[in-house]
């Protein structure tokens, strides 16, 4: 029921004509984004499995003047003695954008896709494994404080077959030059068996 609500929100969101969207963006759309960072993560399921390393990268197309479409490959690698358990997530979103003011807008989307997981024992062996597609619904806050400083905020929520994930991001990105920024970003995740809180360095190459 919940999962409904909220993809109907977001398809609402996404269909609405009500909300007219500005002219021009206040910040890049249309870009291909690399991002690596390190975070901790409690779990009551998986003791001594506090480490975590993420990696993210984004293809992404502002197709219309309102509407986006967005490539995403994530990892997630999760430390203990010399092994790691790995997450793999592959995903396809597409997103409404609602210029808010000159400088600031809302996105809306839904996501689809699959991840694949895999725990490990000590000794470096398979124990678990498994496929789970996904379907989620995400809005954020794109903030363009000067013509070349971008400021980010953004909710998720990710229903799997088994489980559900929910997460908080903001980041923000300085161009160095106008096809080429670096940036920070911050975000928390939890679901019912574990919290991960995480950060890193975002490298962004606009076109």
């Amino acid at each position: 029921m919940q999962k409904s609500v909220l993809i109907a929100l977001s398809g609402a969101l996404i269909l609405s004509s009500t909300v007219q969207a500005s002219q021009t963006t206040p910040v890049q759309y249309t870009f291909f984004s690399a991002a690596i960072g390190g975070g901790k993560v409690d779990s009551d399921n998986l003791p001594g499995r506090d480490d975590v390393t993420v990696s993210d990268f984004n293809l992404q197309w502002l197709v219309t003047e309102h509407y986006l479409v967005n490539f995403q490959y994530k990892g997630r690698f999760t430390h203990f003695d010399d092994e790691n358990d790995r997450a793999d997530y592959l995903t396809l979103s597409g997103a409404r954008r609602f210029g808010l003011t000159d400088d600031l807008d809302l996105v809306a989307g839904i996501k689809i896709g699959g991840s694949k997981i895999k725990l490990r024992n000590s000794q470096g062996s398979t124990v678990f494994s498994e496929k789970d597609f996904l379907l989620g619904v995400f809005a954020g806050l794109n903030y363009g404080l000067t013509e070349n400083w971008e400021l980010r905020a953004s909710l998720e929520y990710l229903d799997y077959d088994v489980i559900y994930e929910s997460s908080f991001e903001l980041g923000t990105d300085y161009y160095i030059f106008d096809n080429f920024s670096l940036g920070l970003y911050g975000r928390t995740t939890w679901n019912d068996d574990s919290d991960l809180t995480q950060g890193g360095l975002v490298a962004k190459f606009s076109f």
